[in-house]
C-alpha cells in the first residue's frame, strides 16, 4: 500500500484545545526566567514552584580511566541546568522528555483519558507548542512519532516548535482491515522506521506485518510499505519489534507459535528472503506470550533486544539468529542507553523507578569495547527519593525527571554532546 501523506485539519481543533490545558513555568541557570506568557493562548501561568528550583541541585563529572579510547567520551565540564514544571490537565500524569538535534525539548504528559502528549520548548526553555503522539523519537530537526488510535494512525513529522510539519498514514482501510497493532523505532543515522499490524476483515482474517521507513525529514524513504510477514492466525504476532542498525539496515523481529522470526530490509527496502530456521521465543524474549518488546542499534551494526524492560540479546548484521549481549549491557540489563559524545561511545543511563537513598541518578559512559570511562551524576536535594526518568537527545542534552516531582524537569543543554 503506497504511502499517502495528508493533511490533519480534523485533529487540529482538538489538539489546540488540549493544548490549552498544559501550562509550563520554567527558569534555569542559563540565563532563561519564569515566562509571563502561557503557551497557546492559555492563562499565564506561575512562577517557578519551590520544587522546581530545589531540582537544580548538582551534576558531577568523573574521569575513572585514563586509556586512550576514553579521552573523547568524557566532558570536561557541565552547564548549568533549565528546569521547567509542566501543569497537565486535570487526571493527568508526567511521563518524561527528550531533546532534539536542535536543542529543543519536548516533555510528556498524559491527560485524563490516558492519550499522550508532548510540550515543545526551546533550548532555554520556553514554551512552544504542544503535540499528540503515542509513540516518539528524537530527531536531527525535531522529533518523529505516531499519532492517532482506533481507527487512523499517522506519522507525524515535528518541528522543535512542536508544529506537526508532516503526516504520512500508516494505518490501511478500517473497512478492510482492523486489529491494529504498532512499534516505532529512531534511524541511528536520521528518521525512523514503522512496522504495523493488522489483520483481513472479511475471509480467514489472516494478519500481516508492514513496514514503512521515514528520512530524517520525515518524508517516505520507500516508495510503498514492505510486507514483512503474513499468517492465518487472526490473534498473531503477539509481540513485534522494529530496529535500524547502523549499517542501514532494518531489523523486524515477531512472533510466530512459540518462534521468534528476523526478517531484514535492506536500505533501499528490498527485503532479504529469510533462510534459517526460527529461534524458540523463551531464549530471546522469555516465557510467555505477552512481552513489551524493543530493538536498539549497537555501534557494530548489531541490535540488542530488550523484553520487559531488560535486554536479553542482539543479533548480529543480518543475522536471522540472536546470540549473547556485550558484557557491559549484559551487566546494565534495567538501564537504557544512547549514542553519545559523536558515537564515540554509550550514554548508559540510570533507569527510572529505582531507590536513590542520595537522591542521585547516573550515566555512566562506556566505550565500544565496553571499558568504563567516565561517570555523570545527577543530584538532587532530599534524601530517600526514586529516581525519574532519564534520556539524553540527539544533540547531547541530558533530560532528566524530578525524583520529588514527577512533573518537574531541568535539562543540561549539550552536556554530553562532542
Amino acid at each position: 500500500m503506497p504511502l499517502a501523506d495528508h493533511l490533519l485539519a480534523p485533529r487540529a481543533v482538538f489538539l489546540a484545545s488540549v493544548a490549552l490545558a498544559a501550562l509550563l513555568a520554567c527558569g534555569g541557570g542559563s540565563g532563561s526566567g519564569a515566562t509571563d506568557e502561557a503557551p497557546l493562548g492559555g492563562p499565564a501561568p506561575t512562577r517557578p514552584t519551590a520544587p522546581a528550583q530545589a531540582a537544580a541541585g548538582a551534576v558531577t563529572v568523573e574521569r575513572l580511566d585514563d586509556s586512550a579510547e576514553c579521552a573523547a567520551l568524557v566532558p570536561d565540564a557541565a552547564p548549568e541546568p533549565v528546569t521547567a514544571r509542566l501543569f497537565p490537565p486535570a487526571g493527568g500524569t508526567c511521563v518524561g522528555g527528550t531533546a532534539d538535534g536542535t536543542g529543543a525539548v519536548a516533555l510528556g504528559f498524559r491527560d485524563g483519558a490516558g492519550s499522550l502528549f508532548w510540550q515543545a520548548t526551546t533550548a532555554d526553555g520556553r514554551a512552544q507548542a504542544t503535540f499528540a503522539a503515542e509513540a516518539l523519537v528524537a530527531a536531527p530537526d525535531g522529533w518523529q512519532g505516531l499519532a492517532g488510535g482506533g481507527d487512523l494512525l499517522d506519522h507525524v513529522a515535528v518541528a522543535p516548535d512542536g508544529r506537526v510539519r508532516r503526516a504520512s498514514a500508516v494505518s490501511p482501510d478500517p473497512a478492510e482491515r482492523t486489529g491494529f497493532r504498532w512499534r516505532l523505532a529512531q534511524d541511528p543515522s536520521g528518521g525512523s522506521v514503522v512496522l504495523f499490524r493488522s489483520v483481513t476483515v472479511a475471509g480467514n482474517h489472516w494478519n500481516a506485518l508492514d513496514a514503512y521507513r521515514f528520512d530524517a525529514s520525515g518524508a517516505p524513504r520507500w516508495p510503498e510499505a514492505v510486507a514483512v510477514s503474513s499468517d492465518p492466525d487472526a490473534s498473531e504476532p503477539w509481540f513485534m519489534a522494529a530496529g535500524v542498525s547502523t549499517t542501514g539496515a532494518a531489523l523486524l523481529l515477531f512472533q510466530d507459535s512459540a518462534f521468534v522470526r528476523a526478517r531484514w530490509v535492506e536500505p533501499s527496502g528490498a527485503p532479504r528472503e529469510g533462510s534459517a530456521e526460527p529461534e524458540p521465543s523463551t531464549g530471546v524474549v522469555g516465557d510467555g506470550l505477552a512481552h513489551e518488546l524493543d530493538l536498539a542499534p549497537l555501534l557494530d551494526g548489531s541490535l540488542a533486544v530488550r523484553s520487559d524492560g531488560a535486554w536479553r540479546r542482539r543479533y548480529a548484521p543480518l543475522a536471522e539468529r540472536s546470540e549473547p549481549l556485550p558484557a557491559w549491557l549484559a551487566e546494565r540489563s534495567a538501564w537504557s542507553f544512547r549514542f553519545t559524545r559523536g558515537n564515540a561511545g554509550y550514554a548508559a543511563l540510570e533507569p527510572a523507578g529505582r531507590a536513590s537513598p542520595d537522591c542521585a541518578q547516573r550515566i555512566e559512559l562506556v566505550a565500544p569495547s565496553g571499558r568504563l570511562c567516565g561517570r555523570v551524576t545527577l543530584r538532587e536535594e532530599g534524601t530517600g527519593c526514586t529516581t525519574g526518568a532519564l534520556d539524553q537527545g540527539w544533540d547531547g542534552t541530558v533530560v532528566q525527571q524530578s525524583a520529588a516531582d514527577a512533573c518537574t524537569f531541568r535539562w543540561w543543554p549539550r552536556l554530553l554532546a562532542r
